[in-house]
């Protein structure tokens, strides 16, 4: 299945700009007009404030069609916590504030979390006569999350894409695209077991660029480089108004190996259109996605009800493939997510290593599932492996795995169910949700300065402890040599294969 969702973000209020108030309206006013004219399932979603005022209110009960989902943006804004009885502690004196405290979830006590969201709902309720079945926000804490699945039965949750230090919050190693179960113990990481998921899908958001997101200061040409801004989809951003990019974007979400389940979202946040005009690139996106071949565009909450009845039994496996690079550096990306595990394995020049593994393991919980977050930005990691975004820029070693130094190009296909096989020449990665077998290779470099935490190997098992976490690494198939630098994994017959000790 190959799902798109329009989906756009309505705030009242830009206090870090004057005077911009009908451009938030208009903008939005804008974005409905278009959906309408295309004719295409959509979702907006609104933030407390907007519920506030009527004018938009209004717009959307007298303009929007049955093909227009309304659900809720959840960041915490000041007529909010006012209607609680809170303060509202925004350093800047704003309404709304992008800083973790006041302005996301985490940064408010169990109690108040629980206050804050009844009062969002009850406000969507008085407005429009009902319950959402989306929630969203950029960030939004587990104790939240099982609140509302709890209490209101939503159909789909949405955040953030994975980044570093963007914003207030640093969001790494976590399922990469398309959407997955979440821990009842963090919603950060897909739950391995029924009794300890959340039945309620989170989708990533933004349309990630599978080769820059990563790290969007690498693998740009320096005329790129000088753009900067946002490697998304997102129609603010260079990569989000340009046409061949856009076209690449759909090029690795759709037309390349899924494993079965492709997914986009588009759209923006409102308060981007007080500085651009964002409707000649909504315009052009939907132009190109209406095009598209076997792409049905959704609402959210379809898409979470689509989600619950395909993959009744666990979080999918799925991949994101990037076989070739819109701009003029060589490299390719591709991304490998199942419940247990997500990977990143990547092509440089004649460099094909993993620049990013993660283990997810359900037990480890949000470090905000009950302590409020007391700094202004917030972290959400699960359990790193090979982590290269972190590693020293001007050392070679920040390329993770080694896996080949002299490589060709490598393709990606689906060889079993749940299965990818990444092959260049006569070699090949093959990852499945059991672990990753490596074939052909005779020797792989482990570089140390993508290791994070305290690690130590064992006859064969790499032994992790991250933040208190313990969990191993197994290698079979090979002899492991350790270096100053690195260690060096020899093949010892047959095949390498990789495996996880939770």
């Amino acid at each position: 299945m190959k799902i798109l969702n329009v989906m756009n973000f309505v705030r009242q209020c830009e206090p870090r700009k004057e005077g911009v108030d009908h451009l938030l309206f208009n903008t939005t006013k804008a974005e409905l007009e278009i959906v309408n004219e295309y004719k295409i399932d959509n979702t907006f979603l609104l933030q407390y404030d907007v519920l506030c005022d009527e004018k938009y209110i209004k717009l959307f009960k007298e303009n929007a069609t049955s093909q227009t989902e309304l659900g809720l943006w959840y960041e915490i804004v000041e007529p909010l916590t006012t209607a609680c009885g809170m303060p509202y502690n925004s350093k800047e004196g704003w309404s709304w504030d992008w800083h973790i405290i006041p302005g996301f979830s985490m940064g408010y006590s169990v109690e108040e979390r629980e206050k804050l969201i009844d009062e969002a709902m009850r406000k969507f309720k008085e407005a429009f006569g009902y319950y959402p079945a989306t929630v969203g926000s950029w960030l939004i804490d587990t104790h939240t999350i099982n609140y509302l699945v709890e209490h209101y039965h939503i159909e789909a949750l949405c955040c953030c894409r994975d980044q570093v230090s963007t914003d207030a919050y640093t969001l790494l190693g976590g399922y990469f695209n398309q959407a997955y179960y979440p821990s009842k113990n963090n919603v950060f990481t897909p739950a391995q077991t029924q009794e300890c998921r959340i039945n309620v899908p989170m989708f990533r958001l933004l349309g990630p660029s599978p080769i820059q997101n990563y790290d969007n200061k690498k693998y740009l040409s320096e005329t790129s480089r000088k753009i900067g801004g946002c490697w998304t989809m997102e129609l603010f951003w260079y990569s989000g108004y340009t046409p061949e990019i856009v076209d690449w974007f759909f090029e690795s979400y759709y037309k390349n190996e899924d494993l079965g389940f492709s997914y986009c979202q588009i759209g923006q946040e409102n308060s981007f259109g007080a500085s651009r005009d964002l409707s000649k690139a909504l315009r052009m996106q939907l132009d190109k996605a209406v095009a598209l071949d076997g792409v049905t565009f959704q609402k959210m909450k379809d898409t979470g009800k689509w989600f619950k009845e395909t993959y009744k039994d666990k979080t999918p496996a799925t991949s994101v493939a990037a076989l070739r690079n819109w701009d003029t550096v060589d490299a390719q990306s591709v991304y490998y997510d199942c419940q247990n595990y997500t990977a990143n394995i990547f092509r440089h020049n004649n460099q094909i290593f993993i620049r990013a593994l993660y283990l997810f393991d359900e037990r480890v919980k949000d470090r905000y599932l009950t302590e409020k977050c007391t700094r202004f930005d917030a972290l959400y990691t699960n359990l790193p492996i090979v982590d290269t975004v972190l590693a020293t820029p001007e050392k070679k070693e920040d390329i993770g795995l080694l896996l080949d130094g002299d490589a060709t190009a490598f393709t990606a296909e689906k060889t079993a169910e749940g299965v990818l096989a990444v092959k260049w020449g006569d070699k090949s990665v093959i990852f499945s949700e059991e672990g990753i077998t490596v074939c052909g290779v005779d020797t792989l470099t482990w570089f140390k300065e993508s290791l994070q935490g305290e690690v130590s190997l064992q006859d064969g098992v790499f032994r992790f402890c991250y933040e208190g976490n313990a969990y191993s690494f197994v290698c079979e198939g090979g002899i492991v040599k350790e270096t100053e630098d690195a260690y060096v994994i020899e093949k010892d017959g047959k095949d390498i294969a990789f495996s996880f000790i939770r």
